[in-house]
């Protein structure tokens, strides 16, 4: 047992916690985890794995779905492109608008010099 601690673990075999030996893992059992560390609990006879930050699992298989916060730069960032996104519709639509406006006015004044000729 070279290398061997003791840790507080609790496993499914086992619901209370106790305090056992554990050592690392063989080299053939490197790949035993598949996100984690493989650690052997000497007292259970039976491998455990450590898993990284976002992983779960026996095996450390399973991606936790894990909400970050938002950092207040980017909340920031995304208002002033929703409002620059905005004023741009805006002003696109008022050029729109005006464009559209003008042709009716030519239209009509267009239709009014017919009228008068008569």
């Amino acid at each position: 047992m070279e290398n061997c601690t003791t840790a507080l673990i609790q496993t499914e075999n086992s619901p209370r916690v106790a305090q056992v030996g554990i050592t690392r893992c063989e080299p053939e059992m490197k790949d035993y985890c598949f996100h984690g560390q493989c650690v052997y609990i000497v007292d259970l006879d039976e491998h455990y794995c450590r898993c990284d930050v976002g992983f779960s699992g026996v095996r450390c298989v399973h991606s936790e779905l894990v909400r970050q916060p938002l950092s207040k730069e980017y909340v920031a960032l995304t208002v002033i492109v929703v409002l620059l996104f905005l004023t741009a519709i805006s002003i696109a639509s008022y050029y729109i608008c005006r464009r559209y406006r003008n042709r009716k006015r030519q239209a009509n004044a267009s239709e009014y010099k017919e009228v008068g000729a008569l």
